[in-house]
Formats: C-alpha cells, sequence, structure tokens
C-alpha cells in the first residue's frame, strides 16, 4: 500500500513539474496576439498580412507534431525538454533584435516548434501514463496555459502603455523561460516507450477503429481550435480600431479573458468528469457559437469586454476536452492519437486566424469576430455527425468513454 501510494506520489509529482513550463508556453502563445498591432505600425503591415504571423507560428508547432513522437522514443523527456527550452529561448531573443520582418517571421517558426514541443510532451506524458485520467489532466494543462495567457498580456500592455520598445515583449519570456526548466531537471520521468512512433501504418491503424468518428473529431477539433486562436489572435485589434480603447487598455482586457480561461477549464473539467466528454461538449460548443455572435455587437465597449470573458468561459473547456479523447485508443496508440489531434488543432491555427484576418481587412473588425460563431455552428454539426458512433467507439475499446 504504501509502496503504491510512493509511486503515485511520484508520478504525480513528474507530472507537477511541468506546469511551471507550460505557464511560460501560454504566455508565448500569447505573444503574436498581444503585439500584433504594434508590430503592424512597426513593419507597416496590414492586417491581411500581418495574419501571416500566426500562420508561422503554427506551421512550427505542426512541424513538432510531425515528429515528436519519434523525438520521445529516442530521447528521454528531460533531454527534449532541455534542448526545446534552449531553442525557444535563442530564438525569442534573436526575434527581439530583428530588423527586418521577414526574419523575424522566420523565427517565429522556430518559436512555435519549441512551444508545440513544450506543451505536446506533457500532454503525450498525461496520455500515455495516466490512461483514464487523461480528460482531467488535458483540462489541468490547459489551464495552467490559460495562466499563462492571464500572464501574457500584462507585459506587452505595460510596455504600449508607457511606449517602451515593443521588442521587451519577447525578450522578456526569453529569459523568463530558463528558470521554469528547473522544476523538470528536479524529478524523474517515466518512459513513454509503449508508445508507436506516428507513421502512415499507426495512422490507418487508428482510422480503422472507426472512419467516421476519426473524421468528425478530427474537423471538429480544427474548426473549434482554430476559431478560439482567431479570437485570441484579433482581439486587442478589435478593441483598438473598433471601439477605440487606449493604449495598454485592450492588453488587461486579454489578460481578464485569461482569468475566463482558468475559471472555464477548471470548471468545465469538474463537469466533464461527471457527465462525459461529449455531452459537455453538447453544451459548450452550440452556447459558444450564439455568444461569439453577440459579444462584438454592441457599441458599449464594457458590453464587450463582459460578453468576451463570457464567451470564454464556454469556449476555453472545448481544445483540451477534444484532445483527451486520445485516451480512448489502446495505449500503444494513444500518443500518435493525440499528436494527429493536436497536429488538428494546430491546422485549425495556422488556417482560421489567417482567413479572420483578411475578413478584418476587407469587411471590418466588428464583422471578423461575429463570422467566427459560424465556425463553432460548424463544429455544433461535426458533434452531432459522430453522436451515433460514440457507443461503437465504447464497444471497440472496452472502455468507459471520458
Amino acid at each position: 500500500m504504501n509502496s503504491n501510494q510512493t509511486t503515485s506520489s511520484q508520478s504525480m509529482a513528474a507530472m507537477n513539474a511541468f506546469y511551471p513550463m507550460i505557464v511560460v508556453t501560454g504566455l508565448i502563445q500569447l505573444l503574436v496576439p498581444s503585439t500584433i498591432h504594434i508590430i503592424m505600425v512597426h513593419y507597416n503591415l496590414k492586417p491581411g498580412e500581418a495574419g501571416i504571423l500566426p500562420f508561422i507560428f503554427f506551421s512550427g508547432i505542426m512541424i513538432c507534431a510531425f515528429v515528436i513522437t519519434h523525438l520521445i522514443k529516442k530521447l528521454t523527456i528531460k533531454s527534449i525538454m532541455i534542448f526545446t527550452t534552449i531553442i525557444v529561448s535563442v530564438s525569442l531573443l534573436a526575434a527581439s533584435q530583428s530588423q527586418i520582418f521577414y526574419v523575424f517571421a522566420f523565427l517565429c517558426l522556430f518559436i512555435g516548434f519549441g512551444t508545440g514541443v513544450l506543451l505536446m510532451v506533457p500532454g503525450i506524458y498525461a496520455t500515455n501514463i495516466y490512461g483514464k485520467k487523461s480528460a482531467q489532466l488535458q483540462s489541468l494543462i490547459f489551464s495552467f496555459l490559460a495562466l499563462g495567457f492571464v500572464i501574457g498580456p500584462v507585459f506587452p500592455g505595460i510596455i504600449s502603455y508607457l511606449e517602451i520598445s515593443w521588442r521587451w515583449s519577447f525578450a522578456f519570456p526569453g529569459l523568463l523561460i530558463l528558470p521554469a526548466l528547473l522544476p523538470i531537471l528536479l524529478v524523474k520521468h517515466e518512459p513513454v516507450d509503449e508508445a508507436e512512433k506516428l507513421s502512415v501504418h499507426i495512422v490507418k491503424e487508428i482510422i480503422s477503429f472507426d472512419r467516421k468518428f476519426f473524421i468528425g473529431i478530427v474537423i471538429t477539433i480544427i474548426i473549434a481550435a482554430g476559431s478560439t486562436v482567431a479570437l485570441l489572435t484579433w482581439l486587442i485589434t478589435f478593441f483598438e480600431v473598433e471601439r477605440g480603447t487606449s493604449l495598454g487598455t485592450a492588453h488587461i482586457v486579454l489578460a481578464f479573458i485569461g482569468v475566463a480561461n482558468v475559471i472555464g477549464r477548471l470548471f468545465w473539467r469538474k463537469v466533464s468528469a461527471k457527465i462525459t466528454v461529449f455531452r459537455t461538449l453538447f453544451i459548450i460548443v452550440p452556447i459558444s457559437a450564439i455568444l461569439v455572435f453577440l459579444a462584438p455587437l454592441s457599441e458599449v465597449t464594457t458590453i464587450n469586454i463582459v460578453l468576451f470573458f463570457t464567451v470564454f468561459l464556454f469556449i476555453s473547456a472545448i481544445n483540451p476536452l477534444l484532445l483527451s479523447v486520445a485516451s480512448i485508443y489502446p495505449r500503444l496508440y494513444s500518443s500518435s492519437a493525440y499528436t494527429i489531434f493536436f497536429m488538428s488543432m494546430t491546422m485549425g491555427g495556422i488556417i482560421i486566424p489567417f482567413c479572420i484576418g483578411q475578413i478584418f481587412q476587407y469587411a471590418g473588425p466588428e464583422i471578423g469576430i461575429s463570422s467566427i460563431s459560424l465556425m463553432f455552428v460548424i463544429a455544433t454539426g461535426m458533434l452531432f455527425f459522430i453522436k451515433t458512433e460514440i457507443p461503437i467507439i465504447k464497444q471497440i475499446y472496452h472502455n468507459p468513454f471520458p
């Protein structure tokens, strides 16, 4: 009994060591949304042109997703995290000094790659080591990520308000990420040695369990994740261009919305544990569609802020709950399934914010934000599309669906 308790304690300590790094990862993920308006001014860019930055950042994450299972099979968790932290730190510091936009954009590719590794390793570790607890742990991972979303906009907001160089927004996290590595260095992580490398054969095996379910869940993740990233990317631009908020104020709003992310993920994490993941998604996705449509319509800024806060109380839980579905696959395939779903989330982050940027440029910020609601309507339709497959998927794995 004592031995089991010790093993459990050691195992959870290994998981807990990831959380400071995940917070910093959240801060880094919000760098482009927090500074895109300043970068546009500095490099003389239009919204449609600036939309290439999240495209490049998430392309880096996509590259990471292709290689992550191979890295995990060849290297230890600790060595992966050390090497990646150095890549992200150097890339952020170099970006902070870049004088040419194309160089800056190229460095965003490496920042995206490293950020993807730092987020995916804990997710794969939770899926592979903790199995049935994956849904709760994914929500906890994304809650710490959301905590980074709270902190992320604050520093760029202060910089904007004080009219300090925006370059410090990238230099600061480049230094902050180094001490976040310390807890990972101090604990022992179990090897993820039962996970197969992501390959065409493994993808075919995963799809073969239930093709309709797999296609439906992947499309849902692409749409829902991309829409969430689009909201975060263009929210500050909406408030500063459409509502005329002062410099730094919109950053406070984004940090305020980060609080909604934390609260929402913790709340829906508990709800999903009681009523299942899919029943929870059938609640929050349709409501998100309605709220996203309504949030930008009022001309009163305070009402906009309250509605966007409410939006993220619901939207915040969608991505971690969808990613947790990977745990229903056999342990041999769960890491690859998680990677595929994460790649789908990344694909959404590549495509949808860029498209919304075009709408911002040609139709205006208000229509641009409201148009994202259509994505959540489609995601709701996809959930109904795969609803009939849930009993089948349960039967296949003889495992209670999360």
